[in-house]
């Protein structure tokens, strides 16, 4: 805070950065950016001239920055700076910086304000060409990173950090937006229809507490008590915040104090669930002990179920 004026210093740009606006292609299918021609042109012809069919690609560690607010943590992502050749496109507009899902991930974590917007320009694709709308028509806001990339020895670095992005208290609904990205929507838009039939959503381990945030439907759950080695598998065709209010007891195995949850596809059948929460429930009494089977334990753990 400016103390003299009254009012909040804007973010500087880095020397040798550049501001990058935060789109839709770089959470959702592309997962990339096409470099500005300015800023390429800074390298220099040394290291342009350099660049041919035979040296246009380059494995790289991408330097990211957590934003002010999120604790400015330093993260190290693999991606790729390519230079492709088209036609009637010139050399310093034809490079490209493409990363992994996993770097989508936690700019949706950081910026969720950007990354709903660009989800609902995503699901609403044709609607808003029809309007002719552009991504940004959406919510009326650009948060922006700061993109800097320098060359040694014929290899570049990356590093990427905050320019703008718009603070917590001045987001219509940022517990909303944490939420979504806490459930990991961007891998999960990330993958192809047969991938998402194949594949599940697993979250980390959250205290009893944060149950009442649990919303999606069609899991598998595993409760947890850590000092006592007990553990629990259960099935539900609800949310979790339904299956388990908070302030009630209702259940054999009260004793927890930590869940993870195990989302499942959501053409899963409530059939198709029970079977997956059985195998499961087999597999882990053959590993701890219970009261289902009489075989000797393989770990120090105690399952609590009482039902195969």
């Amino acid at each position: 805070m400016d103390k003299r004026r009254d009012r909040v210093q804007p973010i500087r740009l880095s020397p040798d950065f550049f501001p990058l606006d935060i789109h839709k292609s770089m959470f959702i299918n592309d997962r990339m950016i096409t470099l500005p021609s300015y800023y390429v042109k800074t390298w220099g012809d040394e290291i342009l001239n350099s660049h041919d069919k035979n040296n246009c690609g380059w494995e790289i560690d991408l330097k990211y920055e957590s934003p002010k607010e999120m604790g400015k943590k330093i993260y190290s992502f693999k991606a790729k700076l390519t230079l492709f050749f088209a036609k009637n496109r010139n050399k310093e507009s034809s490079y490209r910086l493409k990363w992994n899902s996993d770097f989508s991930e936690q700019l949706a974590k950081d910026y969720p304000k950007s990354f709903v917007r660009s989800l609902e320009f995503h699901i609403g694709d044709e609607y808003y060409k029809d309007l002719q709308y552009t991504e940004f028509d959406i919510g009326g806001f650009k948060e922006q990173l700061q993109v800097k990339i320098v060359w040694k020895s014929n290899q570049p670095t990356v590093a990427i950090k905050e320019f703008f992005r718009v603070r917590e208290e001045e987001q219509n609904f940022p517990k909303v937006f944490k939420e979504l990205s806490s459930y990991l929507i961007a891998d999960y838009l990330l993958s192809s229809e047969d991938e998402l039939l194949r594949r599940i959503q697993v979250t980390e381990w959250k205290k009893r507490e944060e149950i009442a945030k649990e919303v999606n439907e069609n899991n598998i759950y595993l409760l947890l008590n850590r000092e006592n080695n007990e553990v629990y598998i259960g099935e539900t065709k609800q949310s979790l915040a339904k299956r388990y209010p908070t302030k009630q007891e209702h259940h054999s195995f009260e004793n927890w104090n930590e869940y993870a949850v195990i989302q499942l596809p959501p053409e899963t059948s409530d059939a198709t669930r029970l079977l997956i929460e059985r195998v499961l429930i087999a597999s882990a009494s053959k590993l701890f002990k219970n009261t289902l089977y009489s075989e000797e334990a393989v770990w120090d753990m105690k399952l609590q179920n009482r039902k195969k």
